[in-house]
């Protein structure tokens, strides 16, 4: 049943009690993780409440507004910032099973607002208050060259938008609770950065209302105030201003702080008209994306000012937010709901750009049957090799996946990246990525091209994009750990959706390595009549490196690939090639841009998949793998493989059954090919 996602509310991060939310940085980085789009501000509230003293007792309105009062008489000051955001509602649920999407809100003034939601992992919150896990659907880099130009270079806008939870009909949909104008986010939206700096959705609007949580924190006492003092944080500002409209009918003060986004355009609200009203923001680095950042200095400056305002003075703070460099993960997970899963969580959650592939290697060493005895080249690509006499079969499955490596670093401290394998960089572009350092991973962004308001193209050069530390210079980069060469790529975390479908970056060809893991298990090696070689290679993402060495001393009969088959069943790609259907079964990948595989052995295939009950689906599609590497030494060379959608995305999606069938199907060719 739907459930294993243990998605306990939005508060995915940091407990909101004061107590555990320490610093400011931390307090922060939990509100701009809570989503609170416009009209669904209830999550945001709770969270700004639990950072509140305990002598606030604020008040909420018919509308949602949290008000707090201090004081009486005149002068009469407001202080007022917004609880809620820019975003999405469910519009409809397919018969097939997936979502649309509709923006209630005024809207973005980028261009690129939809498009940096496309191929991205995301939550629905439900009316109950569950977060459901799903993704946003992303045309597969590897059907680009069947696409027309124009296609591939149009700005993609909300008619591109389909959620993907992994349901198979409406009825699954809606069993998970997801009903229409439920609210979709983004499900990472924080990211810490370094220098005090805080990257995340929305992150300018929730830094006005950490200043007023700040103003009011910063005594633990209530203060006294010269008149009245009103703290309000206000919901629908990006829909119609519709909080401040009300709070205006309710309160009339002489002069009023809006701070952020929360003025209802060039007038005052009526009832206002006497109010002196000033705007203040603070400052935010590529604002209206999902990586809006905000120096939590600004914050705490802003406090002081704002307190200033209304005849208060805050204490000097004692934070130290500066130090550490902190790393976030979306909401929490359940353990696996199978064994086959749990393997594959551990490969998925061990990262290993092309190239740098050791974390992978080392999870795959650690889970082998204690009866193989595996062998590690110079390349690093990883062989077991069992059996005698018959033929000399070899299965393969690559260790790496695509991601980046940083080829400079600026004087600015942010650095430059080159590409480790094709993907689409739109996909990655103003989100969350981590550089993985002999200390560990360290969090960053990659930012938006410049001019990212007024694009006209969707793909960005790669030039055009950097990795932002938080750091102002190259030295303050350094001393992160970062140096060049250094690998880079997106956070990443295994997660299932409706049952039997779980998504994360790198199912390609985690999956594939997974799937040897499991067929060695089902393996006596003392009962197999043929020569067989499993392999783990490394660089296949980059031009099949690693396979292309093994090919220099390994001479099988018989290359299998156990890799992804790029399927186009979507709702975002072309049907008329590789429509494989996820949870029919692996596939014989009998035809890519590599590798034709003989008629009498794609008979022979299909034959004895039949004969063990194996499910086969049969098929071609883009690409190409590591065993065609082989059939220069006179290999047939043939790819073994599991459906799989949207592919080279933080978005790949696996269906279960898949998985196992393509364990099945390599442990009986091993026995019995």
């Amino acid at each position: 049943m739907y459930g294993r996602v243990a998605f306990l509310g939005v508060l995915g991060l940091l407990s909101c009690s004061p107590a555990i939310a320490q610093t400011l940085k931390e307090r922060f980085v939990q509100l701009v993780q809570t989503q609170g789009l416009a009209g669904y501000e209830g999550d945001v509230r709770t969270a700004v409440q639990a950072q509140l003293p305990s002598w606030a007792n604020p008040r909420v309105d018919e509308l949602g507004n949290l008000i707090l009062t201090l004081g009486s008489g005149e002068p009469h000051l407001a202080l007022v910032a917004s609880l809620d955001e820019d975003g999405y509602v469910v519009s409809r649920i397919t018969d097939d099973g997936f979502l649309r999407l509709h923006r209630p809100t005024s809207g973005s003034s980028t261009r690129l607002a939809d498009q940096f939601m496309v191929g991205q992992p995301v939550v629905i919150r439900t009316a109950a208050g569950k977060l459901v896990p799903g993704v946003t659907a992303t045309p597969s880099v590897h059907f680009r060259k069947l696409l027309d130009a124009a296609e591939t270079a149009r700005v993609k806008n909300i008619q591109d938008l389909w959620v993907d939870l992994g349901a198979t009909s409406g009825n699954q949909v809606t069993a998970t609770g997801v009903r229409l104008l439920d609210p979709v986010s983004l499900r990472q939206r924080a990211q810490p950065l370094a220098g005090g700096r805080v990257a995340g959705v929305a992150a300018g609007y929730r830094a006005g209302a950490q200043v007023l949580a700040e103003v009011l924190r910063a005594f633990p006492n209530q203060p006294t105030v010269n008149g009245t003092l009103t703290i309000a944080w206000l919901t629908q500002s990006r829909f119609g201003s519709r909080g401040l409209v009300r709070l205006a009918q309710e309160i009339h003060p002489q002069r009023a702080y809006l701070l952020g986004p929360v003025a209802p355009g060039p007038t005052a609200p009526a009832g206002w008209e006497k109010t002196t009203i000033e705007v203040k923001s603070v400052p935010v680095l590529f604002a209206d994306t999902p990586v809006e950042v905000v120096d939590i200095r600004d914050i705490r400056t802003m406090a002081v000012e704002i307190a200033a305002a209304a005849g208060l003075t805050l204490p000097r703070s004692t934070d130290e937010v500066f130090s550490r460099v902190e790393l976030t993960r979306g909401p929490p997970t359940a353990e696996p709901s199978s064994k086959s899963f749990a393997t594959l969580k551990v490969l998925i959650e061990s990262y290993g750009v092309s190239g740098n592939e050791g974390h992978v290697r080392d999870a795959v060493l650690k889970l082998l049957p204690a009866w193989a005895k595996p062998q590690t080249d110079e390349k690093g690509n990883v062989t077991i090799s069992f059996g005698s006499g018959g033929k000399e079969l070899l299965f393969v499955a690559h260790l790496d996946e695509v991601g980046f490596r940083l080829s400079a670093i600026r004087d600015d401290g942010s650095a430059k990246l080159e590409a480790r394998g094709a993907m689409y960089l739109s996909l990655y572009e103003a989100h969350p990525a981590l550089v993985h350092t002999p200390a560990g991973p360290i969090p960053a962004i990659v930012t938006p091209r410049d001019g990212y308001a007024t694009a006209s193209t969707a793909q960005p050069d790669l030039e055009a994009l950097s990795v932002y530390f938080g750091t102002t210079t190259a030295a303050e980069t350094r001393a992160l750990g970062v140096s060049t060469g250094q690998s880079a790529s997106v956070p990443k975390q295994f997660v299932e959706l409706i049952p039997p479908r779980a998504t994360a970056r790198s199912m390609d060809d985690r999956v594939g390595s997974t799937a040897l893991l499991l067929a060695l298990k089902r393996l006596d090696p003392g009962k197999i009549k043929n020569r067989v070689t499993f392999a783990w290679s490394v660089e296949e993402e980059t031009g099949l490196a690693g396979a292309s060495f093994l090919a220099k001393r390994l001479r099988p009969a018989y290359a299998f690939a156990v890799d992804t088959f790029v399927s186009s069943a979507t709702p975002v790609d072309l049907p008329y090639l590789a429509h494989a259907p996820l949870g029919a079964g692996a596939v014989l990948r009998a035809l890519d841009n590599r590798t034709i595989v003989p008629p009498p052995v794609v008979d022979r295939l299909m034959s004895l998949a039949r004969a063990g009950h194996v499910p086969l689906q049969l098929g071609a599609t883009q690409g190409s793998v590591d065993a065609s590497t082989f059939s220069a030494g006179g290999a047939i060379d043939a790819t073994l493989s599991w459906p799989g959608r949207y592919s080279h995305s933080a978005v790949e999606v696996v269906d279960r059954r898949d998985l196992e069938s393509l364990a099945t199907l390599v442990a009986t060719l091993a026995e019995r090919f």
